[in-house]
Parts: structure tokens; sequence; C-alpha cells
């Protein structure tokens, strides 16, 4: 995926693996921006809850998702319409979800258009026509509380997604690796649960309902071969055991990999390495918002990521470090309440303000 390359595209959520959302494209400038008018508009019949997806642009087509997992394109000079592509959904399954129906983005590769179903499904769609390529079931269907909202991201000959369902009881927070051709579930990785590790920082088994997931796109290090994913909460959501979270609760200990980020092999789905920005979760302030900013400056290589705490994390990109090497924290608002604050060289949580029952 070379986006870089063809400043007309928007090939995925994030613009380019290095998610700088910047345009190469100068016709609208400082002198001119003032003068912009609507050319034109679409409204998405049918689509309920609204639009919370990106648009992709291919070869002077848009493509966006909506509610439902539907996908429309259109001509991006005129805004006409060109296809709409709407799953068969399994309803019963997408109710039951806390976020039916919403679909946050799509990704676009081989001549395909990707999307992950609030059912558990990826499909290809081609980009041209509107059909169905292949169609998936990457979820089983015996894991109710779980699906996808998210945008794939591609890297090489892979759709890579994570699920959402941390709200939920039930294990393990998987993220997949899917052939991008052919549709085929090459790996899955388990965010909760998926190594000694991980189980070991849930006290009393209780990763055994630990939710997790990454539920909004990673990021790619093509210098590394390594995808970093923003982890989501664990289960049951908030917990109210205080400050001898350690011990006690319904799900006593750190939680690993939850309310983190996790770096993977693309090929493999294995895991390279981690850092839990969270530990024991109690405030649902997870990292799964998806934003992976990669800079390179003065010979170093970073990753900046924020999390829904409201700090924005600086990682070093050298997945060879267990955890993560932690190079700055900063705090985008002027309180917090729920830490006093984060050490900005190690990432560690000072002055917790854990919940009990009654707050």
């Amino acid at each position: 995926m070379h986006a870089d390359e063809t400043p007309n595209d928007w090939l995925m959520y994030h613009q380019s693996y290095k998610a700088h959302h910047y345009s190469a494209l100068d016709q609208i400038n400082t002198s001119n921006v003032k003068n912009l008018q609507i050319a034109w508009m679409h409204t998405p019949a049918g689509a309920k809850r609204g639009v919370q997806s990106f648009p992709l642009v291919v070869n002077g087509t848009l493509y966006y998702s909506t509610s439902a997992s539907q996908v429309w394109a259109l001509d991006g000079a005129t805004g006409a319409f060109l296809w709409k592509f709407e799953p068969k959904l399994d309803e019963d399954r997408a109710q039951s979800t806390i976020y039916n129906p919403y679909n946050r983005g799509i990704a676009a590769a081989y001549g395909n258009i990707y999307i992950g179903t609030t059912d558990g499904r990826v499909i290809a769609i081609d980009a041209k026509t509107g059909k169905s390529v292949w169609d998936t079931q990457v979820i089983g269907i015996e894991e109710t509380s779980k699906g996808f909202t998210g945008a794939p991201v591609i890297v090489k000959d892979k759709v890579i997604i994570g699920s959402f369902g941390g709200e939920y009881s039930g294990c393990c927070g998987p993220i997949y690796g899917v052939d991008a051709r052919e549709g085929k579930v090459l790996w899955r990785y388990d965010t909760v649960g998926g190594d000694e590790r991980s189980r070991a920082s849930w006290g009393n088994e209780s990763w055994k309902h630990g939710g997790g997931g990454g539920w909004m796109p990673g990021g790619y290090d093509p210098a590394t071969n390594t995808v970093f994913w923003g982890t989501a909460n664990p289960s049951p959501d908030y917990d109210w055991a205080g400050a001898d979270w350690k011990n006690t609760g319904s799900r006593p200990g750190e939680n690993l990999y939850t309310s983190g980020v996790v770096a993977l092999d693309p090929d493999t789905g294995k895991l390279k390495s981690y850092f839990q920005e969270n530990p024991h979760d109690a405030w649902d302030f997870d990292g799964a918002v998806g934003e992976f900013v990669m800079i390179d400056r003065d010979g170093k290589h970073y990753a900046v990521h924020p999390n829904k705490g409201g700090y924005v994390y600086v990682y070093n990109r050298d997945p060879s470090s267990v955890p993560l090497k932690v190079e700055n924290v900063w705090h985008l608002g002027k309180t917090s309440n729920f830490v006093k604050d984060v050490d900005p060289k190690t990432g560690e949580l000072i002055g917790r303000r854990d919940l009990v029952v009654g707050m």
C-alpha cells in the first residue's frame, strides 16, 4: 500500500500507514479556502443511526459505509450514485450488540472494498460492481456478543481487523488476519487469555469472561513489519474493587492485555510486544481509539497513541523491547478524574483514584 504516492486517492482510514491524515493536494490553500461551497450532497437512504465512517477515494470514486454495514459508491466529482452494498445481517445477533448498527469505516485494496459487519463477518466487495467477492463468517456464531464496527487495515495480502465486545462477558477479545484475496482466516490473536502472561494477570481465572478486543483500526510500521493495535476495556467494564484491585473484585489483577497497546507480527498474529496504559481499567478509559501516528525524528521512530483517559503516549516503535519503551506521555486537558498524573518516562499511573461501591 503506497498511499502517499497517489495523492488523488484516499485508500485507507488513516490515509496512509503514517496516519497523518494529510493530503498533498494543493488546489485548496489558505488563500482560497474561504471560497469553498457545497458542490453536492448525498443522503444515504435507509441508513439509521447516522454516519460514523471516514470516506475513501479510489480513482475518482468515493466509497463510504453507513449503519447496518452498508457501503455506498458515488462519483467523486458529481455525487452521482453508482452502487450500494447491503448485506443481509443476522438481525438477532446484530440487535444483541451495544453498538448496533454502527459502522466506522472500510478499506480498499486489490480492486475490492473490505468491511467488517456487526454480526462478525468480513466481506470483500468488487469496487466497480458492488457485488460480493467473498463473505466470511470470521467470528464464530457462538460468540454472539462480538462483531466488527471499525475499519480494517490492509497489510500486504491480509485484512487485519479487531472486534468489539469488551463491555460483555466473554472471551477473548480477538484480532484477526484474513486473506485479502480468498477470505480465509489466517490467524487469530486473543487480547485476553492468549498466553500465560495474560492468564496469570487475571485472578480466579476471570480472563474467561475478560472482554478486550480492539474496535478501531490499528497502525502498521513497514520498517519493523509490526502492527500496533489499541486494546479495549476488560469485562465487567466498571470494577468496584477499590485500592485492593490486585487481589479483590470480579477480575483481580492487571488484566493483560486490555486497555493498552499490542504489537503483532502481521504475518502470523504472534505478539511481539505490548504496553498496558491502564492496568486493571476500572473506568472504561481504554486504548482502543485507534490512532497510531508514526513520526520519525532525529534518528528515532515513534508511534503516538492517545487513549480515552485523555493521555497521549509516545512509544519507541522498536518491538524488541518488552514492554514497549515509553518515550513521553502528556495530558490533553488540565484536570484528570482518575489519576493525579502519568509518569512521562515510564507511562506508570500516579495516584490512582479507584472506584469503590457507593461512589
